[in-house]
Order: C-alpha cells, then sequence, then structure tokens
C-alpha cells in the first residue's frame, strides 16, 4: 500500500507537470501590428487571438481597403491610443461572410478610435464595443444583419449628411441600423444591449431598423445615451425594450410596428417646437416635439412590411417621459385609410406608470378618417379609449385627467391627457369649440380637484368616485349644475337652464352658494360635492345609506325628509345632529387624545322619517356615573360640567379626569371658546413663535386670533401660562360679540 501511494503521487505530479507545460504552450501572445497588411496578417491567424496597434493604419493605403475578420473568429482589438481610418466610401470593418450569414465568432473592440465613412458592418457575428473606444462615421457607425451588438462604453458617432437639395448626397446617417440577415428572412434577426455608452448622429436617426428585413429585431437598453435628429425609429416587428439610459432627439422616438417596452429609470426626451394637428406623412420620420410618437400608418404596400404581426404596441411602467415644447406621447391612428397604406393595423397602448409631461399635454390620442369618434370608459383608476383598431388605457398616477372630443374645442384628436387636473378643466373651460359640440373632460383615480371650476355650456365633467374634491363646481351666466351618478360610480356634472333645474322632479338635493346653485339626482353625488361649511337642503326623501370618506364639514337642511349619511371606512363623524363633521380616525384620535373634542357619534350615523310612528315608550334609564372620574354627583358644579362636556366645550384633561380645582391656561381657554363656536377653520396659522402647527391648540389660538379674542404677547402667546378671571372674562366677551367692561377690581 505504502508503495501504491508512492507510485500514485508520482503519476500525479507528472499529470500536473504536463497541465502547467501544456498551458503554457497553448497560451497565445497579443500579436502586435502597426501596417494594415500586419493587421489583416493577424486576423487570419488561427486561434483566439489579441490585437494591439502600436500606431495609427490607415486603411485606404491597403488595397482591400476593409478590415474582413473571417467568420468563427475570436478576437480582441486594442486600439490603445491609435486611430483606426478607414475608406471614404466603404466600412472599415466588415464582421463575417455576407453570403453565408453564419457566423459563431466574438469581435471585442476597446480604446483608441475608429474613423471611416461607414465604420463597421456585421454578419451574424457577436460584437462588443467597449471601454474608451470611439466611432467616428460620416454616414454610418454600425450595421448588424443577424448576430448581437453590445455597447460598454464606447461612443458611437455619426455625422450625417443635407445638402437640402434632394440630391443623393442627403444620407441620414443612421448610426446603428439592425438588419434580419439574408434575403429569405430564415436567419436570426439582429440585437442590440446597450449597457453604457453614446450613440450621436449629427443629422438623422441615431438607432433604426428597416421594416420587413428587420423583423424579430431585439434592442435592450439598460444604459447611456441615445441622441439624433430623430433618437429611435422604429418601423418594424420585433421588441424595444428600454430599461435605463437617455434618449432625446426632435422626437425622442417614433414607432409604427413592433413592441415598445418602458420601464425603470429610463428617460426619453423631445425637443422639437410642436407642429400641432400634424398628420404624419406616409413613411419616414416626422418630427414634431413629442418624447415618443407612435403613428400606426405604413407606407407602399402594407403586406410586404411586415412578416408576421403588422400591429403596434407600447406599454409603460416606468421611467420619464418629457416634452419640451409640446405633448408627452403622441398616438397617431390613420384607421380608415386603404389597407395599402396601414389602415387594418392594430395597436395597443397600456400606460400604468412613469412620469409624463409636455407643455401641451401629457398624452394625445389622434384619429383621422374615421367615421365614428372613439368610445371611452372613465372606471376607477383608470381611464380607456378605443376605436375598432386601436385601444388606449392611461392610469390616473399617469395622467388623472382627460379631455374627450377635443374636436369641440378647436383640436383634432379624440382624447387629450393632462398630467394635472386643473390644467386639464382650464383647457376645456378656455376651449371656444363649435356650437353644440360637448366636451367631456374626465377626472379618475384618487387624484384631487382643488381649484373652482365654472363649467361652460358644453361642457361636461365626469369625477370618478376615488378623485377628491376641494373646490366649488358652478356655471356660467344664468345656468346651474346638475349631478347625477353614471353605471360606473362616476358623479357627472352638466350644466343646464336653472328653470329646467328647478322643475326637474328627478332632483333629491341642492346646494346654495355663493358660487350658484348645483342640483343632485342623487345624495351621494351631494355629499361628494359639498365643500366645508355649505349646506344640503333635500328636496325628497333619500334612498340607501351614504358613506362619506373625506375630511369635509357640512350641514343637512332635511326639512323632514328621510336620509341616511354615516361615516365610510377609516373616517369618524364628529358633528351632531344635522352637523356633520368628518375626520380620519387618526385625526380623530390625536385630537381626543389631546382634549380637542369630547365626543362621537362613532357610526357617523342620522337617520331621518317622514312616515308618523307609534310612540315609543322609554323606560327610565339607571342612574349612570358622571364622565369624569374626580367629579361626583355631590359636587356643586356637576351639572355644569356635565353640560359643556355633552357640548363639547370641555373635555378634561384626559384619562378621564376634569380637575374641577386645576388652573386654566391661555391655550385651554380659546380651545374652549374655539369649541363652543364650533370648531371653525381658521383662515391661516397662527403668528406665534411658541404656537407650532401641530399643537393640539393651534387652530383655536390662530381662530382667537383672527377673531380679535386675544393677540399674545408680541411674537409669543404663552399657551401654557395660566389665565386670570379678568383675562378669560374679556376673551369670553369679545367672543360673544360684546365689548368688555373695564376691570374696576373685586
Amino acid at each position: 500500500m505504502k508503495g501504491f501511494k508512492k507510485l500514485t503521487a508520482g503519476l500525479m505530479g507528472v499529470v500536473m507537470a504536463l497541465g502547467v507545460c501544456g498551458f503554457t504552450a497553448l497560451a497565445e501572445e497579443p500579436i502586435h501590428v502597426g501596417t494594415a497588411e500586419g493587421l489583416d496578417e493577424a486576423v487570419n491567424k488561427d486561434g483566439d487571438i489579441t490585437i494591439i496597434l502600436d500606431n495609427d493604419i490607415d486603411l485606404n493605403d491597403f488595397d482591400k481597403k476593409t478590415l474582413k475578420i473571417p467568420n468563427d473568429k475570436n478576437i480582441t482589438l486594442d486600439l490603445g491610443d491609435w486611430t483606426l481610418t478607414g475608406p471614404d466610401n466603404g466600412y472599415a470593418i466588415q464582421f463575417g461572410d455576407s453570403n453565408t450569414g453564419e457566423n459563431s465568432g466574438e469581435l471585442e473592440i476597446i480604446n483608441g478610435k475608429i474613423e471611416s465613412a461607414r465604420a463597421i458592418i456585421n454578419y451574424s457575428g457577436n460584437i462588443v464595443l467597449g471601454k474608451d473606444l470611439k466611432v467616428i462615421s460620416t454616414y454610418r457607425a454600425v450595421e448588424s444583419q443577424g448576430g448581437e451588438i453590445t455597447i460598454d462604453g464606447a461612443d458611437l458617432y455619426a455625422k450625417g449628411v443635407y445638402n437640402g437639395d434632394g440630391s443623393d448626397d442627403n444620407d441620414a446617417g443612421y448610426t446603428v441600423v439592425l438588419l434580419n440577415i439574408g434575403k429569405d428572412n430564415k436567419k436570426d434577426s439582429a440585437s442590440l444591449l446597450m449597457k453604457k455608452g453614446k450613440i450621436e448622429v449629427g443629422y438623422g436617426i441615431a438607432l433604426s431598423g428597416n421594416n420587413k428585413n428587420s423583423a424579430g429585431t431585439k434592442v435592450d437598453i439598460q444604459g447611456g445615451t441615445i441622441e439624433g435628429f430623430i433618437g429611435i425609429y422604429w418601423p418594424m416587428e420585433g421588441t424595444l425594450d428600454i430599461k435605463g439610459g437617455r434618449i432625446e432627439g426632435l422626437t425622442g422616438i417614433e414607432a409604427r410596428m413592433g413592441t415598445i417596452l418602458v420601464s425603470g429609470d429610463a428617460k426619453i426626451i423631445g425637443t422639437d417646437t410642436n407642429i400641432d394637428d400634424y398628420v404624419p406623412e406616409s413613411g419616414g420620420i416626422n418630427p414634431e416635439g413629442s418624447a415618443i410618437r407612435l403613428t400606426t400608418q405604413m407606407y407602399g404596400n402594407y403586406e410586404d412590411q411586415k412578416k408576421k404581426y403588422g400591429g403596434l404596441k407600447l406599454k409603460i411602467t416606468g421611467g420619464k417621459l418629457i416634452s419640451e415644447n409640446g405633448k408627452g406621447i403622441t398616438i397617431y391612428n390613420a384607421e380608415g385609410n386603404t389597407a395599402s397604406s396601414g389602415g387594418d393595423q392594430e395597436a395597443v397602448i397600456e400606460i400604468t406608470g412613469g412620469e409624463i409631461s409636455g407643455k401641451l399635454s401629457a398624452i394625445k390620442f389622434v384619429t383621422e378618417n374615421i367615421e365614428n369618434t372613439a368610445t371611452t370608459e372613465v372606471s376607477g383608476n383608470g381611464y380607456t379609449t378605443e376605436t375598432s383598431k386601436t385601444t388606449v388605457k392611461i392610469s390616473s398616477d399617469v395622467a388623472p385627467a382627460a379631455i374627450n372630443n377635443p374636436a369641440a374645442i378647436n383640436e383634432k384628436g379624440n382624447v387629450v391627457f393632462y398630467s394635472d387636473v386643473n390644467d386639464a378643466i382650464e383647457a376645456a373651460n378656455d376651449a371656444t369649440g363649435e356650437e353644440g359640440k360637448e366636451v367631456e373632460v374626465a377626472v379618475y383615480g384618487d387624484s384631487v380637484l382643488d381649484k373652482d371650476v365654472e363649467l361652460g355650456e358644453n361642457v361636461k365633467l365626469v369625477v370618478a368616485p376615488d378623485t377628491e374634491l376641494r373646490a366649488d363646481i358652478s356655471a356660467d351666466g344664468n345656468n346651474v349644475v346638475v349631478a347625477e351618478k353614471d353605471e360606473n360610480g362616476n358623479t357627472v356634472y352638466k350644466v343646464v337652464d336653472k328653470e329646467i333645474a328647478d322643475k326637474d322632479e328627478n332632483n333629491v338635493a341642492k346646494i346654495t352658494s355663493e358660487k350658484g346653485t348645483k342640483y343632485f339626482a342623487s345624495l351621494d353625488s351631494a355629499v361628494k360635492t359639498v365643500q366645508n361649511g355649505q349646506t344640503i337642503e333635500l328636496l325628497k326623501d333619500c334612498a340607501g345609506k351614504v358613506e362619506v370618506e373625506r375630511e369635509v364639514r357640512f350641514t343637512v337642511d332635511d326639512k323632514g325628509f328621510g336620509y341616511e349619511i354615516v361615516a365610510g371606512d377609516g373616517y369618524e363623524n364628529t358633528g351632531r345632529d344635522d352637523e356633520y363633521n368628518f375626520i380620519t380616525e387618526e385625526d380623530y384620535e390625536d385630537e381626543r387624545d389631546s382634549g380637542r373634542h369630547s365626543y362621537s357619534l362613532k357610526e357617523g350615523k342620522t337617520e331621518r322619517d317622514d312616515e308618523e310612528e307609534e310612540p315609543v315608550v322609554t323606560p327610565e334609564p339607571e342612574e349612570e356615573e358622571g364622565p369624569f372620574s374626580d367629579v361626583g354627583k355631590d359636587n356643586p358644579n356637576y351639572d355644569a360640567i356635565v353640560e359643556v362636556y355633552e357640548k363639547g366645550w370641555m373635555a378634561g384633561i384626559g384619562d378621564g379626569v376634569f380637575a374641577p380645582n386645576g388652573t386654566l391656561t391661555r391655550g385651554m381657554a380659546v380651545t374652549i371658546l374655539w369649541n363652543r363656536a364650533g370648531q371653525p377653520e381658521p383662515a391661516s396659522v397662527a403668528p406665534f413663535l411658541d404656537v407650532t402647527s401641530d399643537a393640539w391648540y393651534a387652530k383655536a389660538v390662530a381662530w382667537a386670533y383672527e377673531n380679535g379674542i386675544t393677540s399674545g404677547y408680541g411674537d409669543t402667546y404663552g399657551p401654557d401660562d395660566f389665565l386670570t378671571t379678568e383675562q378669560f372674562t374679556r376673551m369670553n366677551d369679545i367672543a360673544n360679540g360684546r365689548t368688555p367692561e373695564v376691570y374696576v377690581g373685586g
């Protein structure tokens, strides 16, 4: 056994030695070249090769003009600090054979510079353009027919040529063009992975493809920058997946076919001066200022442009899309055109996330040559508009308001979306549309309408259930607003003549304010619309229970009619009788703990009924203890203390303690007066340095200051200072509209 161990150890030593020798023998040293001939000879050597330039090389001095790298080669080309100059007409580097279209090789180019009319053409190989590489071309930096291009730190630039005379020299200068290889369309499509670096064109398109020849193309953008006359032009089947990076152009992206995905921290910018109502030409690029422009309109023979599916899909879940002068996204639908120009092309646009903004609007859906306008639906958190071939779904997280039928406001298209609710309202109200044309403004999701709205005669406002109203809605002239619920639970506001509204027996309630009168076909529409301090006047019995899920204070003039209003989930009603004061449960608990209120209708429920009922005999209640542990019935002030507690004027000092012999502070005093006045909302915060906005007495002090009840000590109030009888008497007199008498002692 001992001898076997020695033999085994010896054999292992031989194997290890052979392994080291073999590795050393097979390792290839980098090849240094300084001429075009030497470079050509190096790329044709066997095995994996690393080539390093020792000086500048001009391929114009080389009879082949183009450096042709054979199929299936694995080569790293390090240009160092040198420049590889290509021909004035043609490519500097060709990777793979154009005839076979089969190439399993990998080419990595790093450092240095390539200058050529056209820099690199790839036939089905995998090319990595790495760190510190600069490619400068006149017309085209990279063309890939099959295979994969990875940009990982390189800067690619094409000047582009435009003479303005229509000559053949007007080359748009595509920086990267991805083409499906082979005339039979059976080879794998080209793909691009962009990690970091830059693609830029002086005049033309930074990244593009070519219709059917590029079917199946895939582009994955994770970082870097793409800039051009048009950042990306996408007229083909395939997937453009933008997860990061920055894309900028007169129009950031223009697409006519394929699937486009935007997510993550991608940023897409359109910079051109807006060209409104611009009908795109049948084919080619049409810059007009959008971050993304979708054009479901092709050119030539439509069937010749698609391979399998000629539709257009856009899905946005993240990123930022910005139009400096126009619309964030423009969706142009050529439905109704002949099939040869794309009239049968389908489009699905779904936008659920990201930030979309434009100087004019966030999103615009434009149609041409269709007999019927698009159908629309507002439901909960989104807005959907459809024609027979195009579906657009927008989440309120992206654009919480939309105007339907902009034709009525002298603007082509069907729907315009806004990232700000008040901008949409303002656009509709400022419109000078055709007489008799109705403009629908929809506000949806959990957005907030916080600016007073005066609806024009032809404006209809649709407000989704989750949208909070913090502003008044009124009508212009002698008209009034009427509101009703639609099948999706939205509140729909329209403008009608006042005489018609007065005679409409369907109305169950109305609200009259300084802005005018509003009529409601349901109590929940009235409750949704009512603003702080307003009164809902019932016109008839109201069936059903209304839940309130917002912070609002109002009264109900029931005139003996039946109704039921309760606090919805997460809210409390601290009002009494016909007065309602809905606050959040969190605020309710905070105020109860701090003594700012002393009662609660826990269910927030009040019922009224016109019908006569049999009198109910109520048994005498058993004697109960008072609300405070330190105030017994033997206390001479017991009845008074219970009364101020039940009225909500005083709540004690917490934990069921009233402290009947305690000392009143200045903060307590104004809170008592404020509670007695019904806790009116002050116009602004208190101007005292020692009264913070979150203090339990903050609103009471602000209210008392605004009404001249107290003035403090200069810039301080002293909320914890003890109060004298004289001071409280003066405060009480002023709060009750009396002139305080001069104190003479005693």
